[in-house]
Protein backbone atom coordinates (compact mmCIF):
# COMPACT_ATOMS: atom_id res chain seq x y z
CA UNK A 1 0.00 0.00 0.00
CA UNK A 2 3.30 2.46 0.90
CA UNK A 3 4.56 1.86 -2.30
CA UNK A 4 0.88 2.95 -4.37
CA UNK A 5 0.28 5.98 -2.16
CA UNK A 6 4.38 7.18 -3.07
CA UNK A 7 3.30 6.40 -6.85
CA UNK A 8 0.50 7.96 -6.83
CA UNK A 9 2.45 11.57 -5.18
CA UNK A 10 4.63 10.73 -7.86
CA UNK A 11 2.37 11.08 -10.50
CA UNK A 12 0.47 14.17 -8.83
CA UNK A 13 3.87 16.21 -8.59
CA UNK A 14 4.52 15.43 -12.18
CA UNK A 15 0.98 15.81 -13.32
CA UNK A 16 0.86 19.51 -11.00
CA UNK A 17 4.77 20.92 -12.28
CA UNK A 18 3.08 19.93 -16.21
CA UNK A 19 -0.09 22.01 -15.27
CA UNK A 20 2.19 24.55 -14.33
CA UNK A 21 4.43 24.35 -17.01
CA UNK A 22 1.64 24.34 -20.08
CA UNK A 23 -0.21 27.32 -18.32
CA UNK A 24 2.55 29.57 -18.65
CA UNK A 25 2.23 32.45 -22.01
CA UNK A 26 3.94 31.83 -24.93
CA UNK A 27 5.99 34.72 -26.20
CA UNK A 28 6.31 34.86 -29.61
CA UNK A 29 7.15 38.17 -30.97
CA UNK A 30 6.15 36.42 -34.81
CA UNK A 31 2.50 35.90 -34.03
CA UNK A 32 1.59 39.03 -34.36
CA UNK A 33 -0.82 39.17 -37.61
CA UNK A 34 -1.63 42.74 -38.30
CA UNK A 35 -1.93 44.20 -41.60
CA UNK A 36 -1.06 47.48 -43.56
CA UNK A 37 -3.31 47.08 -45.91
CA UNK A 38 -7.33 46.21 -46.89
CA UNK A 39 -8.63 43.22 -48.34
CA UNK A 40 -11.79 44.26 -50.70
CA UNK A 41 -13.86 42.11 -52.51
CA UNK A 42 -16.44 42.48 -55.81
CA UNK A 43 -19.85 41.77 -55.27
CA UNK A 44 -22.84 41.57 -57.82
CA UNK A 45 -25.63 44.31 -56.75
CA UNK A 46 -29.06 43.56 -56.94
CA UNK A 47 -29.06 40.25 -56.11
CA UNK A 48 -30.41 38.46 -53.12
CA UNK A 49 -27.13 36.51 -52.43
CA UNK A 50 -23.89 37.32 -51.90
CA UNK A 51 -22.25 36.70 -55.08
CA UNK A 52 -18.62 37.28 -55.49
CA UNK A 53 -17.99 39.23 -59.16
CA UNK A 54 -15.12 39.30 -61.45
CA UNK A 55 -13.59 42.74 -62.16
CA UNK A 56 -10.92 44.27 -64.77
CA UNK A 57 -9.53 47.23 -64.33
CA UNK A 58 -7.10 48.76 -66.62
CA UNK A 59 -5.72 50.74 -63.50
CA UNK A 60 -5.81 50.98 -60.03
CA UNK A 61 -4.22 53.67 -58.37
CA UNK A 62 -3.57 55.60 -54.91
CA UNK A 63 -5.16 59.26 -55.77
CA UNK A 64 -1.86 60.99 -53.99
CA UNK A 65 0.77 58.38 -55.72
CA UNK A 66 2.07 59.33 -59.41
CA UNK A 67 2.82 55.54 -59.60
CA UNK A 68 0.21 52.64 -60.50
CA UNK A 69 -0.59 50.06 -58.00
CA UNK A 70 -2.17 47.88 -60.97
CA UNK A 71 -1.80 48.10 -64.68
CA UNK A 72 -2.87 46.11 -67.40
CA UNK A 73 -0.76 47.98 -69.73
CA UNK A 74 2.34 47.69 -67.80
CA UNK A 75 2.05 43.90 -65.93
CA UNK A 76 3.38 40.61 -67.15
CA UNK A 77 0.06 39.22 -66.44
CA UNK A 78 -2.32 37.99 -68.80
CA UNK A 79 -5.44 37.92 -67.28
CA UNK A 80 -6.04 40.58 -64.77
CA UNK A 81 -9.39 39.80 -63.62
CA UNK A 82 -9.65 39.74 -59.74
CA UNK A 83 -12.63 39.14 -57.58
CA UNK A 84 -10.32 40.24 -54.40
CA UNK A 85 -7.54 43.13 -54.00
CA UNK A 86 -5.31 44.18 -51.33
CA UNK A 87 -5.23 47.92 -51.16
CA UNK A 88 -2.16 49.45 -49.31
CA UNK A 89 -2.82 52.56 -46.51
CA UNK A 90 -0.86 55.60 -46.24
CA UNK A 91 0.55 55.20 -42.98
CA UNK A 92 1.39 59.32 -42.77
CA UNK A 93 -2.34 59.84 -43.69
CA UNK A 94 -5.80 59.21 -42.30
CA UNK A 95 -7.19 58.33 -44.96
CA UNK A 96 -6.59 56.72 -48.66
CA UNK A 97 -8.54 57.21 -51.73
CA UNK A 98 -8.06 54.70 -54.84
CA UNK A 99 -8.96 55.00 -58.39
CA UNK A 100 -10.36 51.97 -60.50
CA UNK A 101 -10.00 52.77 -64.07
CA UNK A 102 -11.78 51.04 -66.79
CA UNK A 103 -12.49 52.12 -70.73
CA UNK A 104 -15.48 53.39 -69.68
CA UNK A 105 -15.40 54.91 -66.34
CA UNK A 106 -13.77 55.41 -63.38
CA UNK A 107 -14.28 54.32 -59.76
CA UNK A 108 -13.52 55.96 -56.79
CA UNK A 109 -12.85 54.21 -53.19
CA UNK A 110 -11.95 56.18 -49.71
CA UNK A 111 -11.10 54.61 -46.63
CA UNK A 112 -10.67 56.27 -43.33
CA UNK A 113 -8.88 54.69 -40.98
CA UNK A 114 -7.03 54.99 -37.60
CA UNK A 115 -3.81 54.21 -36.44
CA UNK A 116 -3.10 51.83 -33.05
CA UNK A 117 0.62 51.25 -31.45
CA UNK A 118 0.10 47.74 -29.51
CA UNK A 119 2.72 46.69 -27.69
CA UNK A 120 2.25 42.87 -26.65
CA UNK A 121 5.25 41.89 -24.57
CA UNK A 122 7.99 43.78 -23.50
CA UNK A 123 10.52 41.51 -25.01
CA UNK A 124 8.69 42.40 -28.08
CA UNK A 125 8.74 45.42 -30.54
CA UNK A 126 5.79 47.61 -31.32
CA UNK A 127 3.52 47.40 -33.61
CA UNK A 128 1.18 49.63 -36.21
CA UNK A 129 -2.06 48.17 -36.41
CA UNK A 130 -5.38 49.87 -38.04
CA UNK A 131 -8.98 49.74 -38.15
CA UNK A 132 -11.40 51.15 -40.94
CA UNK A 133 -13.45 54.21 -39.70
CA UNK A 134 -15.13 54.94 -42.63
CA UNK A 135 -15.48 53.64 -46.20
CA UNK A 136 -17.42 55.65 -49.09
CA UNK A 137 -17.48 55.98 -53.19
CA UNK A 138 -19.44 58.42 -54.92
CA UNK A 139 -19.62 56.03 -57.87
CA UNK A 140 -19.97 52.32 -56.85
CA UNK A 141 -23.12 50.83 -56.29
CA UNK A 142 -22.46 50.22 -52.84
CA UNK A 143 -19.25 49.79 -49.80
CA UNK A 144 -19.57 48.50 -46.98
CA UNK A 145 -17.50 47.57 -43.93
CA UNK A 146 -17.25 43.96 -43.65
CA UNK A 147 -14.61 43.61 -40.67
CA UNK A 148 -13.10 47.28 -39.25
CA UNK A 149 -9.44 44.97 -37.90
CA UNK A 150 -6.56 44.61 -41.00
CA UNK A 151 -5.43 41.60 -39.69
CA UNK A 152 -4.10 38.17 -41.92
CA UNK A 153 -6.80 36.09 -39.89
CA UNK A 154 -9.64 38.28 -41.71
CA UNK A 155 -11.17 37.11 -45.14
CA UNK A 156 -12.08 40.46 -46.08
CA UNK A 157 -12.07 44.26 -44.83
CA UNK A 158 -14.40 45.96 -47.93
CA UNK A 159 -17.30 45.14 -49.95
CA UNK A 160 -18.19 46.61 -52.86
CA UNK A 161 -20.94 46.32 -54.97
CA UNK A 162 -21.59 47.46 -58.29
Amino acid sequence: MRDYNKMRKGFLAIWMVWLAWSCQEIKDCELVTSTDFAIVGFFMADTSEQLAKTVAFSLIREESVDNFYISSTQDTIDDDTTEVVGLFLNPVAESVTYIFETDSINYDLTMEYTEHLRIYYDECDPVYSYKLDTVYSSTFDSVAIANRALDKIVPGNVEIYF
